[in-house]
C-alpha cells in the first residue's frame, strides 16, 4: 500500500506578545505598585500637569476614621475617588490627591481604655493622649497600605492627619473665627446624651434601631377645687401617654394644644380629658364605654393645675403647638430635663437634673428605689409605682425606632446640660444673615450628584437645631476658652486662642492642660460677677469640627494645594455624609470664612451582600477587600466599583465578582489581540497616514472616537458605570464581534508589508493606546501593564492624556453592512449545528437586498464583501419579495480550500503549491 503524501504546512503571521493571557493579578499588581513608588509616578504626573498648565480640578479626601482595617465601604469610596482623580488628570488638569485621616474621638478613647484596663487610672492625661496617638497611627499605617494596594495614587507620604499638632492648632484658630463672628454660645439646653460614652452627641452621631419600650397611659389627678373652678365635673383626671416612664420623676407640666378639641368623658364614675379624635382608642385602653360630658378647645384648660401622679407637686397645663392627636390621649407629659419640646415649653418652671452623665439616677431623685440605677432599668419600677398608686390606666409594649449612640450602641437620652453650641439663627457678625440662611444658599449654589442629594441636605439644614460642638472627653481638640471660677461665665478673647494655638502647634493638644492660667487671662475681670479667678475649659470639640475644617487647613498647609483651591473642591462620600461631613464642612466654613469649601458633591450608596442585606459577621455574609485582593486582584474589584450605579446601594457577592472577572478577561483578551498584532511594529516606519487607511480601519477608528467621547463625558459627569458599559460593549461588539473577525485574515495571511496589513497594524496600535488610556482610571494596573507592551510609547499610561478623538458620524453604509452580516451569521447557525460548514469561510452566501440603493451603500464601503462577511463567496440575488430586511441563503462552498488561509478560493498556485489561493500563492512565492 502506497504511503499518503504528507500535508504541506505554510507559515502564517500569527500574533505574538509578551502581554500574557493569564492576568495573575494578585501576584503582578504588588510588583507594579512597587515600581510606581520607586519611579515616583504620582510626583511625575503632578509635575507634568503643572507644566501643561490647563488648570486644576481637585478632589478633597473626606478622612476615614483611623480605627480598624478597611471594609468594602472604604474600598468602594477610595476607588471611586481614584477614578475621579485619574480621569481629571488624564483630561489634562492638575489633580493632586492628598489623603487624610480623622484621628480624634470616642472610638479611639474606648479602644485604648479597653487595652489598658485598670492601668488607665495610673496614666496621666498626657500619657493617655500619647497612647491614643499611637493607636491612631497604627491604623493609619494599616489603612494606608491597604488603600495603596487598591491602586490609588496620591500623596501617601504627606497625608493630612487631624491629630498633627499643626492641624490641631489650626482648628483652634478656626474656632477663634467662629467666636469672633458671634456664632458660638454656651447655654443650658437639652441634647442627645450617650450614657455609654458619657458625653453629648451631635445629630450626625445618632443612629436609629428598633427597641421595645413600655407604653403606658397615666392619670394625673385634678384636685376637685381646681375642677370646680373651671366648672368641670369631678373626680377629674388628665391622662398622658408615654414610652419613657423613667422621665416621670422629672415631670413639670402637662401640655395641650390650644386649638385641638378635647372631650371631657365619663367612665366608671371618673372623668377624663382626652382629644376628641382619640376617644375610641382611650375607651379600649380603659376597657369601659365612654360618655361625653362636654367638648372644649385646649386653650380653655390653660389655667388648670393637675397634680403629679405620686409626687406631692403641681403639674400645670401648658399650651404647646407641638402637641398632636396622632397617638395617646392628646395630653403630653412634659419633663423639661428630657425633651427638646418639653424644654422649650417648660424650662421656665426650672429643671430637676435628676440623671447623671452615666445614665443613672442621682441622689436628687429622693427615691431609694430609683437612686443609683440606670434609667432604662427603672422603667418597670416606675410602672409598678404607678400601679400601686392607682394611676396606671393602661400598659402595653411598643417596638419602635429609637435613637442610639452610633459608637457605643447604647440607647440615648435627652438630657439638659450646659454645652457649647454653634447657633443656627442668630445673625453672624459681618455676614448680615444667620448660619441657617447661609447654609441653605450654599446648598443651592453647589452641584449635587445625584441631584436628589440637594433636597436631602437642604431639608436637614432647614430643620436642624443649634449644633452642639462640645464633648466631655479627653482625646480631641480643646475648646480654648476660660471660665469664671465664681459664676461659670466664659471668658473669650483672641489672645487666649492664639496663645493656645501656638502652644498646641509646638506640643499638640496636650499643651493646653499645661498652659498657666495666669498667662492666658487678659486684663480685666469677669463681666458677669467681677471675679478675677478663672479656670480653663475642660470640654473638647466635636470631632466633626476637626474634619469639617479640613479644606481650609489643607489649603493653608499642604505643599500641593493653594489658597485659591479652597471653594473649588470635589467631595465624594457615602450618602450618610449628608448629615455628617458634607454638613459640617458647609456650616463650619460658612461660619468661619463666609465661603463654602466645595463646588461639587458626589454621594454613593452602601455595599450590601448579593441578596441586598447589610453585611454582618453574625450573618456570615461579610466580604473583605483583603480576600478579593488575594484571590482576584484589585483591578477586578475596581471594575466592580466603577461598573455599579453607585447612586443606589450596591451588591457584592462571589457570583457578582465572578461576572466582573469575566468582563475583565474579555477586555484583557481584547488588549492582548491588539498587542499581538503589533509584533515587530516600528511606529517610525510602519505608521500609516489617516488618508491612506483602508475603509474598515477608518470605520473602527471612527467608532472608537465616538466611544472615547462617550467615556470621557461619563467620567466628567461621575457616571462611571456608563464608561465601563461603553468600553466593555465596544470591546465585545465593534472589536471582538466585528473588526477582529474580519482583520484576522489580512493580519495572518497578507504579505508583511501589504497596504491592508500595515493599515490594520497602525489601527491596532491606535486602538491599543486609546483603550489603555480610557481604561486607566478603572483598570489601573492592567492598563499600565498593557501600555508598556505597545511599541514606541514612553512612561506610564497614567501620565498620558485621554485620546482626543471626536469620532465621525456613523455611516449608513456600515450600518447596512452590519445588518447584512447579522443576517448571514443567523442563517449560518443551522449549518454549523448540522456540521455542514465549519468556519464561516466554508460558506457560500446568496444575499437579497430590498433596493439597488442598499447595494450602492454596500459598494460605497470600498471593501470586498466576501472579506467583510468572512465568507468564501457572495452572490447577489435579484429582489422579488420587496422585503426591507436582508434575505440570506447559506450553503457549503464547493470550491477548493486554500491550505494556508482556509478560504475556498484555492487552485491558483503552481507545482506543489497548486492548492493555494492567488493571495497566498503570491505571499509564499515572495
Amino acid at each position: 500500500m502506497s504511503e499518503q503524501a504528507p500535508v504541506k504546512k505554510y507559515a502564517v503571521f500569527l500574533p505574538k506578545t509578551d502581554f500574557p493571557m493569564k492576568a495573575d493579578l494578585p501576584q503582578r499588581e504588588p510588583k507594579r505598585l512597587e515600581r510606581w513608588k520607586a519611579d515616583r509616578l504620582y510626583e511625575r504626573i503632578q509635575a507634568r500637569r503643572a507644566r501643561e498648565g490647563k488648570g486644576r480640578e481637585i478632589l478633597h479626601d473626606g478622612p476615614p476614621y483611623a480605627n480598624g482595617a478597611i471594609h468594602m465601604g472604604h474600598a468602594l469610596n477610595k476607588i471611586l475617588k481614584d477614578v475621579v482623580v485619574k480621569s481629571r488628570s488624564m483630561e489634562g488638569f492638575e489633580s493632586p490627591y492628598v489623603p487624610g485621616w480623622d484621628c480624634h474621638g470616642l472610638p479611639i478613647e474606648h479602644a485604648v481604655e479597653k487595652d489598658l484596663g485598670p492601668k488607665r487610672r495610673e496614666l496621666s492625661r498626657a500619657d493617655f493622649l500619647q497612647k491614643c496617638r499611637a493607636y491612631a497611627q497604627k491604623w493609619i499605617d494599616t489603612q494606608r497600605t491597604a488603600f495603596q494596594r487598591l491602586g490609588v495614587l496620591g500623596a501617601w507620604e504627606t497625608p493630612y492627619l487631624t491629630m498633627e499638632p499643626r492641624y490641631e492648632a489650626e482648628v483652634v484658630r478656626q474656632l477663634a473665627k467662629l467666636f469672633a463672628r458671634g456664632a458660638v454660645t454656651r447655654k443650658l439646653k437639652v441634647v442627645h446624651w450617650s450614657y455609654g460614652a458619657r458625653t453629648a452627641l451631635a445629630e450626625a452621631e445618632v443612629e436609629y434601631a428598633d427597641r421595645t419600650s413600655p407604653a403606658i397611659t397615666v392619670a394625673f389627678p385634678v384636685p376637685d377645687a381646681e375642677a370646680k373652678r373651671l366648672e368641670l365635673p369631678t373626680p377629674l383626671f388628665a391622662p398622658i401617654w408615654t414610652t419613657t416612664p423613667w422621665t416621670l420623676p422629672s415631670n413639670k407640666a402637662v401640655a395641650m394644644h390650644p386649638d385641638l378639641e378635647y372631650a371631657v368623658v365619663r367612665a366608671d364614675g371618673r372623668h377624663y380629658i382626652v382629644a376628641v379624635t382619640l376617644r375610641e382608642d382611650f375607651a379600649k385602653k380603659l376597657g369601659h364605654a365612654l360618655h361625653t360630658v362636654e367638648i372644649r378647645k385646649g386653650k380653655e384648660f390653660q389655667t388648670l393645675v393637675p397634680r403629679h401622679p405620686w409626687i406631692d407637686r403641681e403639674s400645670p397645663v401648658l399650651l404647646g403647638d407641638h402637641v398632636t392627636a396622632d397617638t395617646g390621649t392628646g395630653l403630653v407629659h412634659t419633663a423639661p430635663d428630657h425633651g427638646v419640646d418639653d424644654f422649650n415649653l417648660a424650662h421656665h418652671l426650672g429643671l430637676f437634673q435628676l440623671v447623671g452623665p452615666d445614665g443613672k439616677f442621682l441622689p436628687a431623685v429622693a427615691d431609694p428605689e430609683l437612686e443609683g440605677k440606670n434609667i432604662f432599668e427603672c422603667n418597670p419600677l416606675v410602672v409598678e409605682r404607678l400601679r400601686r398608686e392607682g394611676r396606671l390606666l393602661h400598659e402595653e409594649s411598643l417596638t419602635h425606632s429609637y435613637p442610639h449612640c452610633w459608637r457605643t450602641k447604647t440607647p440615648i437620652l435627652f438630657r439638659a446640660t450646659e454645652q457649647w453650641f454653634i447657633t443656627m439663627d442668630s445673625e453672624l457678625n459681618g455676614r448680615g444673615r444667620s448660619l441657617r440662611e447661609l447654609g441653605l444658599e450654599g446648598v443651592q449654589a453647589t452641584q449635587w450628584v445625584p441631584a436628589q442629594g440637594q433636597n436631602r441636605i437642604y431639608a436637614m439644614i432647614d430643620g436642624r437645631p443649634d449644633w452642639c460642638i462640645s464633648r466631655q472627653r479627653a482625646w480631641g481638640t480643646p475648646i480654648t476658652v476660660l471660665r469664671c471660677e465664681a459664676c461659670g461665665e466664659p471668658l473669650v478673647h483672641p489672645s487666649i486662642f492664639e496663645q493656645a494655638a501656638a502652644a498646641i502647634e509646638r506640643g499638640g493638644i496636650e499643651a493646653w492642660a499645661d498652659l498657666p492660667v495666669a498667662g492666658l487671662v487678659p486684663p480685666g475681670a469677669c463681666c458677669a460677677c467681677g471675679s478675677t479667678d478663672f479656670q480653663k475649659e475642660t470640654d473638647i470639640l466635636d470631632v466633626w469640627i476637626d474634619s469639617g475644617v479640613s479644606a481650609s487647613v489643607v489649603c493653608a498647609s499642604h505643599p500641593e494645594l493653594r489658597a485659591e483651591d479652597y471653594g473649588q473642591f470635589i467631595y465624594l462620600e457615602g450618602s450618610d455624609q449628608h448629615r455628617g461631613w458634607f454638613h459640617s464642612s458647609l456650616l463650619f466654613n460658612l461660619a468661619a470664612s463666609g465661603d463654602k469649601p466645595y463646588k461639587q458633591v458626589v454621594t454613593h450608596g452602601f455595599v450590601l451582600d448579593g441578596k441586598g442585606q447589610k453585611m454582618s459577621k453574625s450573618l456570615g455574609n461579610v466580604i473583605t477587600p483583603e480576600e478579593i485582593l488575594k484571590t482576584l486582584g484589585a483591578d477586578i474589584l475596581r471594575w466592580w466599583a466603577a461598573s455599579c450605579d453607585y447612586s443606589e446601594d450596591m451588591r457584592i457577592s462571589k457570583e457578582i465578582l465572578d461576572r466582573n472577572a469575566d468582563a475583565y478577561r474579555k477586555i484583557r483578551n481584547t488588549l492582548r489581540f491588539l498587542l499581538g498584532a503589533l509584533d515587530g511594529f516600528d511606529p517610525a516606519k510602519d505608521a500609516v497616514a489617516e488618508k491612506d487607511l483602508v475603509p474598515l480601519d477608518r470605520w473602527v477608528l471612527g467608532a472608537f472616537g465616538r466611544v472615547a467621547k462617550e467615556v470621557r463625558e461619563a467620567y466628567r459627569t461621575f457616571e462611571f458605570h456608563r464608561a465601563t458599559q461603553a468600553l466593555h460593549g465596544f470591546c465585545q461588539l465593534e472589536l471582538s464581534g466585528r473588526y477582529f473577525e474580519i482583520v484576522k485574515d489580512r493580519l495572518y495571511c497578507d504579505a508583511l508589508d501589504s497596504p491592508r496589513r500595515r493599515s490594520c497594524r497602525h489601527t491596532c496600535r491606535e486602538l491599543a493606546m486609546g483603550l489603555c488610556q480610557l481604561l486607566a482610571p478603572v483598570m489601573s494596573f492592567t492598563a499600565d501593564e498593557a501600555w508598556e507592551a505597545i511599541p514606541g510609547v514612553e512612561g506610564s499610561v497614567h501620565e498620558q492624556r485621554f485620546p482626543l478623538l471626536s469620532g465621525s458620524a456613523a455611516e449608513s453604509g456600515w450600518e447596512k453592512l452590519w445588518e447584512v452580516r447579522e443576517a448571514v451569521q443567523a442563517a449560518m447557525e443551522p449549518l454549523r449545528a448540522a456540521k455542514a460548514v465549519g468556519t464561516s469561510l466554508d460558506a457560500a452566501v446568496e444575499i437579497t437586498l430590498g433596493t439597488q440603493a442598499d447595494w450602492d451603500l454596500i459598494d460605497s464601503l470600498g471593501e470586498p464583501l466576501d472579506d467583510l462577511l468572512v465568507v468564501s463567496s457572495t452572490a447577489r440575488i435579484a429582489d422579488s419579495s420587496g422585503s426591507a430586511a436582508p434575505i440570506v441563503n447559506v450553503m457549503a462552498h464547493a470550491g477548493p480550500k486554500c491550505p494556508r488561509c482556509w478560504n475556498h478560493k484555492g487552485g491558483h498556485g503552481k507545482g506543489e503549491d497548486a492548492d493555494l489561493c492567488a493571495r497566498c500563492a503570491s505571499v509564499v512565492g515572495a
